[in-house]
């Protein structure tokens, strides 16, 4: 097993095709194949099951996943670690993760810490997604980030949870677009506009709604980011699920409203993480940047009557 073998399993697990992960690692699709093939050999496992719509994902290739992207994520940080040598030391900086739908809620209490941190000189503000954004903190290439999933099998991280917040299911505030009395309903007749797989909203979504109702969405759009998810539902495209706190302000969103179901009671947690070997100043740090944050929520809160 090697970097490339990682990259094709991991291209394959999202892409759902063999054919199209082969443009994405510049191979062809037979390669493709041999490599998928070798891999479930070493690893005595099937990893896909392979139909005439595309390959998707066993449960053994649902948790080699995860694995997969962290050891792809840690042999990359190591690559660039060895990069960086001849670069010039910068010690007195601070490398923040922040997943893409909370950088509203996170950003006013870093640049707070940021006029009372004299002392750094230097801060690294990245946005992604939660598992990339956990396994670079994991591999050392971030300080602290701020995800929405705690991911228990890495256990280079420590993790805080900060707060909770239930998801709303929202659509377009349009009078054509329909308003029925059940989820069923919305699954059968309403495109759904959702993360794509392996995403924690997305997850959240497959193990605690949709696979208790056994149903799910007969029209579906998968996206990237949350920030396409509002686009969307925006322009009347369709519905979907967003954690409450991705609508604040009240006014960022005017063209969305939240939809009352009874059937939808599901909460989604945030969380810090950073590394067990985290230095002082990063430790001496943290709570302080959690309370601006925590104060921050209970201030969006209270301003949105939520």
């Amino acid at each position: 097993m090697d970097m490339l073998d990682l990259k094709v399993f991991i291209a394959v697990a999202e892409t759902e095709s063999m054919s199209k992960a082969a443009h994405f690692v510049a191979l062809t699709q037979p390669a493709v194949s041999i490599r998928i093939a070798r891999l479930e050999t070493e690893l005595d496992a099937s990893l896909f099951h392979r139909t005439r719509s595309g390959a998707f994902l066993t449960e053994a290739g649902r948790k080699f996943y995860f694995y997969a992207q962290y050891a792809l994520s840690a042999l990359e940080a190591g690559q660039e670690s060895l990069r960086m040598l001849t670069a010039l030391p910068t010690e007195k900086k601070l490398r923040i993760g922040i997943v893409e739908s909370l950088t509203h809620v996170m950003l006013p209490s870093i640049m707070q810490s940021m006029k009372e941190q004299a002392s750094l000189i230097e801060w690294k503000i990245s946005t992604g997604q939660s598992l990339d954004l956990a396994l670079r903190t994991a591999s050392g290439e971030l300080d602290i980030s701020f995800i929405n999933q705690s991911f228990s099998p890495l256990p280079q991280l420590n993790s805080i949870k900060l707060f909770e917040e239930p998801l709303a299911f929202v659509g377009p505030k349009q009078t054509a677009f329909p308003r029925y009395r059940s989820l069923s309903t919305y699954l059968e007749e309403v495109p759904f506009i959702l993360l794509k797989r392996h995403m924690p909203l997305r997850e959240l979504l497959e193990h605690q709604l949709f696979a208790p109702l056994r149903m799910y969405p007969q029209k579906l759009i998968e996206v990237d980011t949350s920030h396409v998810i509002r686009q969307m539902v925006e322009q009347g495209t369709g519905c979907s699920f967003l954690p409450v706190s991705s609508l604040w302000p009240s006014g960022r969103d005017a063209a969305i409203e939240k939809i009352s179901l009874p059937e939808i009671r599901l909460q989604q947690s945030f969380y810090c993480v950073y590394s067990q070997s985290a230095s002082d100043q990063i430790l001496n740090l943290l709570p302080n940047l959690q309370a601006g944050i925590i104060a921050q929520v209970d201030q969006f809160r209270n301003d949105n009557n939520e």
